[in-house]
């Protein structure tokens, strides 16, 4: 075998590939013998099958999958044993690859490939990058607590239903008589929210009842969902479809949700026992917290504007495009070269960045260990049960979520890639001269518009 490499420019090579027979017969002929034990023919017993029948009727096919193993070791070796830096992978040469004749005993096979261009990741304290501030005003903070204390209340006993309630009671299918339909639906311990009702008519017929009152209304009108009506019915909704009757609630039990009290025992329950011991402290705590979420909210601007920072340093580097569109069809066959075309300008800022991104790692020796992931997990995990009203867990509370998120394949592949960007993000803090700037949420919002 001969493996060399012919450059065309700075960034386009090929390699050619020369294969004797030497380089492939005994590969072919192990695996010849291998479909020799397996083959099952008629007039031969398993595995009996002669070696040149086996031969006349798998030998090309063979030879092609084996000839294929061979080339994508010998690219990936020379590519590695040379250190190239390519795009993409390797294609087979539009312009040099000649059609091959498999009754020869010699080959030859000519790819593509394109070289990454050096990439300007040199960092300086005169470059500025903007580092935008979220302020925290009073209102961010009532709107929080108002959150706070609706996703903290609970279901209380009330004697009256005013239009917001959860009841419980009977529920019976009445026939075009108003009495109960012999055979229709009952449900003993049947619920429903008031509040969820779609239709005003079926709303006022149960404002106003109490407990032990009976209720004549519609529940296909009242809940047009048919998941919602098919629940209620305890029916699934394929029956619920062809249920339209009216129906008698007798009312056993009203609950209105009723949202929790700015007190100590909301203090308690959201940030620990004793924790925080007044309105104010609670306030501060909860401005603590928006301040939190908000700078995940700076960090991802500051993505934003870092890399476009580096895109703009590296606008002049050009990359070998039309090796590039060529594999980007050949790779996805959904593509069109239309498509292709109109949008290369965003193609080629991502080409770019991964570039950047490869380069800084090995310029800074950028590493993700364990703890690394297991720190993105717990950013992950309290965003997560900050949307469930949990706020201010420890470490080692969050520690048990991170540990789950590293336990699944995919998610662990993703904490390692947020893991990755984030040290390469810290390492372009570190080397620029970070402009803080305070502002509000709607002038931050309108960053993105731009």
């Amino acid at each position: 075998m001969n493996v060399t490499k012919n450059q065309i420019d700075d960034l386009n090579a090929t390699i050619k590939i020369q294969l004797d027979k030497d380089d492939y017969a005994t590969r072919v002929s192990d695996a010849l013998k291998d479909y020799q034990k397996k083959a099952v023919i008629d007039g031969f017993r398993k595995g009996k099958t002669p070696f040149g029948i086996i031969k006349k009727m798998y030998g090309k096919a063979v030879l092609i999958e084996e000839i294929n193993k061979l080339i994508g070791e010998s690219l990936s070796n020379y590519i590695q044993e040379n250190d190239l830096n390519i795009l993409g992978e390797p294609l087979p040469s539009e312009t040099e690859q000649k059609e091959l004749n498999l009754d020869e005993e010699s080959f030859e096979f000519v790819y593509d490939i394109a070289l990454s261009p050096a990439m300007n990741v040199k960092l300086s304290k005169r470059e500025k990058v903007p580092y935008y501030i979220i302020k925290v005003d009073d209102e961010m903070i009532d709107k929080q607590i108002e959150s706070i204390c609706k996703s903290n209340g609970e279901l209380t006993p009330v004697d009256t239903i005013e239009g917001s309630e959860y009841v419980k009671g009977e529920l019976i299918e009445l026939g075009e008589d108003g009495k109960p339909k012999e055979g229709g639906i009952h449900v003993e311990d049947a619920s429903l929210s008031v509040e969820h009702m779609k239709d005003e008519e079926q709303v006022k017929v149960f404002t106003g009842k109490q407990a032990g009152n009976e209720v004549i209304f519609n529940p296909s009108k009242a809940y047009p969902n048919k998941t919602d009506y098919a629940a209620l019915l305890q029916i699934s909704k394929e029956e619920a479809e062809h249920v339209t009757s009216d129906f008698c609630f007798i009312i056993s039990e009203i609950k209105r949700y009723v949202e929790a009290e700015v007190n100590q025992a909301l203090f308690d329950k959201v940030y620990g026992e004793g924790n925080v011991k007044s309105v104010e402290e609670f306030r501060a705590r909860v401005k603590e917290d928006l301040a939190k979420q908000f700078k995940a909210h700076s960090e991802y601007r500051l993505t934003v504007d870092a890399r476009d920072k580096m895109l703009k340093k590296n606008e002049d580097v050009v990359l070998p495009e039309a090796f590039l569109k060529r594999w980007m069809l050949a790779t996805n066959k959904e593509l069109t070269q239309e498509a292709v075309d109109k949008d290369f300008d965003s193609y080629r800022d991502e080409f770019k960045w991964q570039l950047i991104k490869g380069d800084m790692i090995k310029e800074n020796n950028i590493k993700v260990e364990d703890e690394d992931m297991k720190v993105v997990g717990r950013e992950v995990a309290a965003a997560q049960l900050q949307q469930y009203g949990l706020y201010g867990l420890s470490d080692e509370q969050l520690d048990g979520f991170a540990v789950r998120l590293l336990e699944n394949e995919k998610q662990r592949a993703s904490l390692y890639d947020r893991a990755l960007e984030n040290k390469i993000f810290s390492v372009i803090k570190e080397g620029v001269k970070l402009e803080e700037q305070e502002i509000s949420m709607e002038d931050f919002g309108k960053l993105f518009e731009k």
